[in-house]
């Protein structure tokens, strides 16, 4: 299956589908194999408690399976997603799908640590995980792909997640400014997908696409977290270089070392690091508003 992403409308994306240099991606992480319809998965929701420590999600599931409460979790009243999984249950019934669920503590639904549900993968298609954020993004929770050892798709990470185009398979969780150098050098020009996308629990989202030695860089911002269709997107622009060309820019093709629409890496850098600390965009770059015709 080919990885797509981009916080879809949800996550923010426009739309799932598979992802080009100029776009954002769709947030799908395939098994290492593509799923088949009857291929049944288990997953685990969870609320995230509202702190800032990290909650990287494998180290969540183990300390679930000791029967501790991870520090990056609190207990949530279970019950709305108790009910929206049996409406759910009961309209997939007619696809000749089984869905079974548990709330752990048993009988103890207004304290949940987490919800454990077998099911049909969700990840089985573009079609399945539409269905399934429509249903489940409200709901304010997140939770573990347990087969796939990522998040459940389209749900929120902690505090970011960061994946690239070229990996599809090794998504991380919860970075830190620090690490983006390493990260950021993992993106090959030349080469299929050669971008890298940083997306936050609101599903705002910065994403690098390389092209020769530059990159062009945009920021998507969303408005209403329930709501991730909703956003404005810009393309940082190099604010010197744009200042040479006095407006006259767009009348022509240009090689990537001297278009403002193409960064460098350690503008790409700066930008991305910006985003993890949680702070706005940089005023030191032109920063283009795209229209829906801009969009990917």
């Amino acid at each position: 299956m080919e990885i797509k992403r981009w916080p879809l409308q949800q996550p923010g994306i426009k739309s799932t589908r598979t992802c080009a240099k100029n776009e954002f991606s769709v947030k799908m992480f395939p098994a290492e194999h593509q799923y088949r319809r009857a291929v049944i998965a288990s997953y685990y929701f969870w609320k995230w408690a509202d702190n800032d420590l990290p909650g990287k999600p494998a180290e969540v599931h183990a300390a679930l399976l000791r029967g501790e409460l991870h520090p990056a979790l609190q207990t949530f009243n279970a019950r709305p997603l108790l009910s929206r999984l049996t409406e759910f249950a009961e309209m997939r019934r007619e696809c000749d799908e089984e869905w079974d669920w548990q709330e752990h503590p048993r009988r103890s639904p207004e304290n949940a640590r987490f919800v454990f549900v077998t099911c049909p993968a969700v990840n089985a298609s573009e079609a399945t995980v539409r269905c399934f954020a429509a249903q489940f993004l409200p709901l304010d929770l997140s939770g573990y792909d347990e087969p796939g050892g990522h998040l459940i798709p389209c749900l929120p990470p902690k505090l970011n997640g960061f994946i690239l185009g070229q990996f599809p398979h090794e998504s991380v969780y919860d970075i830190t400014a620090d690490e983006l150098p390493v990260l950021l050098r993992r993106i090959r020009p030349g080469g299929r997908n050669p971008w890298g996308e940083l997306w936050n629990r609101r599903h705002c989202a910065v994403v690098a696409i390389a092209e020769g030695r530059r990159y062009r860089v945009e920021w998507r911002e969303v408005h209403e977290i329930s709501s991730p269709g909703n956003f404005t997107q810009w393309r940082a622009r190099d604010a010197k270089r744009l200042a040479a060309f006095a407006g006259q820019d767009d009348t022509k093709a240009m090689p990537t070392e001297i278009d403002p629409d193409f960064l460098t890496y350690a503008d790409t850098l700066k930008i991305f690091q910006t985003f993890t600390r949680g702070e706005t965009r940089p005023a030191q770059y032109n920063w283009r508003k795209l229209g829906k015709n801009q969009l990917p």
